[in-house]
């Protein structure tokens, strides 16, 4: 439970909001984004990359494998892996995504990626 994510989509216009964000990917992001949406958040340049594939995925309906560098508060940087899996509702839309994050055995503290943060304005 602690690397996954729990997210809902909303189809138009397209968001992605997080239902739930396991305390391991609320470690290594410095923050526990429950409840907010991808848009609201900047990721140092990859929330549009991650918005990416959400659609990517939601668009196949199929799970989408992949992995990511992000920078770290340390100022270096570290990879992780990530899987994508679309839910539907009942009907053929997807609707809600489990994610899974690896970190690899990766100490928190060490790799900590750099905070999201709110949007302004």
């Amino acid at each position: 439970m602690p690397n996954l994510v729990v997210v809902e989509i909303e189809p138009d216009p397209f968001r992605v909001r997080y239902r739930l964000v396991g305390t391991r990917v609320a470690q290594f992001t410095g923050f526990d984004f429950t409840g907010r949406y991808l848009d609201e958040l900047i990721a140092l340049g990859s929330t549009s990359e991650w918005q990416n594939q959400y659609q990517a995925s939601c668009a196949s309906r199929r799970p989408l494998f992949g992995s990511t560098t992000e920078p770290t508060t340390s100022g270096g940087t570290f990879t992780f892996e990530f899987g994508l899996f679309p839910l539907t509702k009942g009907d053929s839309e997807v609707r809600q995504f489990i994610a899974v994050e690896d970190y690899f055995g990766t100490s928190a503290t060490s790799a900590q990626v750099l905070p999201l943060e709110p949007r302004a304005g």
